[in-house]
């Protein structure tokens, strides 16, 4: 047992990583390599939470390292410090404290939490676009396997943050890359499932639009293929299976026209299995979000039902012309 906070709790392993020692409390992540959510009791007056990871000693491992040096943004995950032993590698990150997106998704599924209103998912999802893209373009790092796992809600803000790099590539070597960890077949991009593409931002895209439509509609695109309707067995009859959110989600068919336009438009064209008819680049990417989280933030626009009854009631309640007249020369 390790006391942390005034309460004692069974922790799996006491892993030394240059001279401190982090308590492993238990198993985090997608199942690629071995992360786990770990205290360390003198960090700080009252301990601190990090996460530990073990990488097997090789070129991926060092790639990842060489991404992770240059993570130094309170938005993303930070080594703390990392060590060499025989055949693997230690690393200690900061800890990003929230429920998983997969976890999140799952309890909605399972009717334990309400689906997540179309504001609140553009709001989380405009976020990590905007992560995703600072990552490209003041990083030069893209991810290559953004899927529920790899995210994680927070609280107070609540917002989406990325916390596995565990596939992620500079972009000065993407072109090179070898498989790296892997990617979750339905969250990645049509370019990506043999493995033999360079990763980019569009290939980043097609995840986050993904993530955007299952907060939506709670299932994946494409019939529930997501990315795997981009490969060879599927990708003749998976074509004509992208259905607009709007036509899923009540909750979207109740948004206004304009506005439920807007999305499907956005949705639909980052979900394209040619990755030459995404957006072409991050500015028109990020354009896109500001202009429908900008239509999320003003008025609703009324129905054509709504538009007759207020011009009826304005007809009713609007004052003759003559009385306009006698109060303008009669203060």
């Amino acid at each position: 047992m390790v006391r942390i906070r005034g309460r004692n709790r069974p922790f799996l392993e006491c892993r030394n990583i240059r001279r401190r020692d982090y308590f492993l409390l238990e198993r985090v992540g997608s199942g690629f390599r071995e992360s786990y959510v770990a205290f360390d009791k003198f960090a700080g007056p009252d301990g601190s939470f990090f996460l530990v990871q073990s990488l097997p000693s090789g070129p991926s491992t060092d790639q990842r390292l060489r991404v992770l040096s240059r993570l130094k943004d309170d938005g993303f995950p930070r080594v703390v410090e990392w060590q060499k032993r025989r055949h693997q590698t230690d690393v200690a990150l900061t800890w990003t404290e929230g429920v998983s997106l997969a976890d999140y998704l799952q309890n909605i599924r399972d009717g334990g939490k309400p689906p997540v209103e179309p504001d609140q998912a553009v709001r989380l999802v405009n976020g990590l676009a905007h992560a995703v893209c600072h990552l490209q373009s003041n990083l030069q790092v893209v991810h290559g396997d953004i899927q529920p796992a790899n995210v994680i809600l927070t609280q107070r803000p609540s917002r989406l943050k990325l916390v596995d790099f565990g596939s992620a590539w500079t972009t000065d070597r993407s072109t090179r890359r070898t498989e790296g960890d892997g990617h979750h077949r339905c969250y990645a991009a049509a370019e990506l499932q043999d493995g033999s593409s360079p990763i980019t931002l569009a290939s980043d895209q097609f995840s986050v639009t993904v993530l955007l439509f299952e907060l939506l509609t709670q299932q994946l695109p494409f019939g529930g293929l997501g990315g795997k309707a981009g490969r060879p067995e599927y990708i003749t009859r998976a074509a004509d299976t992208l259905v607009a959110p709007s036509l899923l989600s009540a909750r979207c068919k109740q948004l206004p026209g304009s506005l439920r336009g807007r999305l499907d438009s956005l949705v639909l064209r980052g979900l394209s299995l040619d990755a030459n008819n995404r957006f072409p680049d991050r500015h028109a990417w990020l354009n896109s979000w500001r202009e429908l989280s900008a239509h999320f933030n003003i008025t609703p626009e009324l129905s054509p039902i709504e538009n007759m009854l207020t011009r009826v009631i304005g007809w009713f309640v609007k004052p003759p012309a003559n009385d306009i007249h006698r109060s303008r020369t009669n203060p």
